[in-house]
């Protein structure tokens, strides 16, 4: 279904020039607050909360299933009151979460305070597309969120090197100001979204509800398909460095560096890469692509224990080059799709349901995946992963030829390559 702005509420030039440095400005405070503590959390529930590295896992794991289950009220409220406002909400929420692991002294308040992170993690990024959705013209959308993502990794990467910094001394009284420097940094970004034009309510539109969005197959299909896609983030996460401690003989340090390999080709490529999906047909191929991909990068690492050190750091880092552009194709097809297939009435809820299938890739099944199938079954497990991916990567194209059959997409792919070579 088409998402174009509601008659007499598009962005004029003037607008849009001041809104996209709002979000993106936003953006960067955010991230960066999120950075101060992201690479260096494992480090502060095992050594300063004295935690297991076992429950801290399960907690994790929890805390993402409990933000499944919050997406449906707050997409209840995002459809009643608009993304803006359950924004501001969310970040205020996230802001007293932060600050929450400063007492946190068992398991239990661990769980607490890491479930409301989960729940206000997986909001933000859905009602900022949602509240992009309703300012920026149809045919800037994606590059908007192609921009807002370059800003995303610049403020984890800066957020980081802070931290490191912060850090250095070994002193655990360090993770004080870094965890109050997210807070504040949330205010900031709720302060920044409260004093922004209001977008209109959501629900002052349109006639879809939370309850029609969850029977809808399209939406629970989608859903499904790009938490599979978006498994390149487990992969990436604890499947990968997992890996090469265990299986290879490549130094523990070279972690770091592909890494930073993954972070500086998203942050050059994310924006020159939007072409590849910005309509409807190319955000299909460029599912498509990015589980072939995915499938690639998997069979690689596969190989690399079969390699030597050298062998195997080349493998390893082919693999980790294969998994970035796969990230950057799976995500900026799913702006454009997401965006597309929203109902005009109930895209903020649309948003925030869609985004749970990064919430299952990332914090529910993905880590189970990686940890109790793929690296359990060692180099079979691999393979079996790519076997999975690579059958995912003819899902988009058994829709594109279905929707050929029905008639139905020929004309929505003439009209999306015409708005993408007029810019209208």
């Amino acid at each position: 279904m088409s998402t174009s702005i509601t008659p007499g509420r598009r962005e004029s030039g003037r607008d849009y020039r001041q809104f996209l440095p709002l979000v993106q400005g936003a953006t960067l405070i955010e991230w960066t607050g999120t950075g101060l503590f992201l690479a260096v959390s494992t480090i502060y529930f095992v050594k300063v909360a004295h935690l297991s590295t076992s429950s801290v896992g399960i907690g994790l794991t929890i805390g993402g299933a409990t933000a499944l289950f919050a997406a449906l009220p707050i997409a209840r409220l995002a459809e009643r009151f608009g993304p803006k406002s359950v924004l501001i909400g969310v970040m205020l929420l996230r802001s007293l979460a932060t600050i929450g692991y400063l007492w946190v002294d068992g398991w239990w308040s661990f769980l607490l305070v890491v479930s409301l992170v989960a729940v206000t993690e997986q909001s933000s990024p859905a009602l900022v597309q949602a509240y992009v959705g309703a300012r920026a013209p149809d045919s800037l959308r994606a590059r908007v969120m192609a921009v807002q993502r370059t800003v995303v990794n610049l403020g984890i990467s800066l957020g980081g090197l802070i931290a490191g910094v912060a850090l250095g001394s070994g002193s655990h009284g360090a993770f004080r100001p870094l965890l109050i420097g997210g807070a504040v940094a949330y205010v900031i970004v709720a302060a920044v979204f409260a004093t922004a034009r209001d977008e209109g309510s959501a629900g002052s539109v349109g006639t879809t509800g939370v309850r029609q969005l969850l029977k809808d197959w399209r939406l629970l299909g989608f859903i499904t398909y790009n938490a599979l896609v978006s498994l390149w983030m487990p992969v990436l996460n604890v499947a990968f460095p997992l890996w090469l401690v265990t299986a290879t003989e490549v130094p523990e340090r070279y972690v770091g560096i592909l890494y930073a390999v993954n972070t500086v080709l998203c942050i050059a490529l994310q924006y020159p890469l939007n072409r590849c999906s910005n309509t409807t047909r190319r955000a299909w191929l460029s599912y498509a692509t990015a589980a072939a991909l995915l499938s690639c990068g998997a069979l690689a690492f596969a190989a690399a224990p079969g390699f030597g050190t050298r062998g195997a750091l080349l493998t390893m880092g082919g693999a980790v080059v294969l998994l970035t552009f796969a990230e950057l194709l799976q995500v900026g097809a799913s702006w454009t799709l997401s965006f597309d297939l929203a109902p005009e009435g109930a895209r903020s809820a649309y948003l925030v349901l869609f985004n749970t299938s990064r919430t299952v890739a990332n914090r529910v099944a993905g880590p189970v995946l990686m940890t109790g199938v793929v690296l359990a079954l060692g180099k079979a497990g691999w393979i079996a992963l790519a076997c999975v991916l690579l059958a995912g990567a003819f899902v988009p194209l058994a829709a594109l030829r279905g929707a050929r059959r029905a008639g139905t997409a020929l004309p929505a792919e003439r009209a999306d390559e015409r708005k993408a070579r007029t810019g209208r």
